[in-house]
């Protein structure tokens, strides 16, 4: 499976709106400090990742980065979710020596078990309930369940 997919940091925000579009959620949040595109060996692109720092404000803003979206096709190789979550780990490490930990949510609504964070050796931080956020205006689709938080390091 090595040299299947490759990877490629994006600096504009062409792969915000192919995965909005693509997405359940209809929408990509604001300010992603890392775009992480990936493509197949016909350099077409089968997928991309979306890295900022935590939307929980009390968390550390330094060293940690949320990983906010994720979208694959689906005609992509076995596990390419698990391989590109590697290769996103070895990116940060070498360019963003100063990130310690990573976390990440999915969403139980959704019936979201985080089986590829499972398979790349993640874990469980416990659950987070819903605030009683409300949609904004135009953001209907808002997922408000509760989240699996996950972690681990880069």
């Amino acid at each position: 499976m090595a040299n299947e997919i490759s990877l490629r940091i994006l600096h504009d925000t062409s792969l915000d709106c192919w995965i909005r579009d693509r997405h359940y959620l209809k929408s990509v949040p604001a300010g992603a400090k890392i775009r992480m595109c990936f493509y197949n060996r016909q350099e077409e692109i089968i997928g991309g990742m979306l890295w900022g720092h935590p939307t929980a404000r009390k968390l550390n803003q330094q060293c940690l980065l949320e990983f906010t979206r994720m979208f694959f096709v689906n005609d992509t190789p076995p596990f390419v979710e698990s391989q590109a979550l590697g290769m996103a780990r070895k990116h940060i490490r070498r360019y963003f020596p100063q990130i310690k930990g990573l976390i990440s949510y999915s969403s139980t609504g959704e019936g979201h078990e985080g089986i590829v964070y499972q398979a790349d050796n993640w874990y469980p931080l416990g659950v987070t309930r819903s605030a009683g956020w409300q949609n904004r205006k135009g953001r209907i689709d808002r997922d408000l369940s509760d989240k699996i938080r996950w972690t681990r390091s880069p």
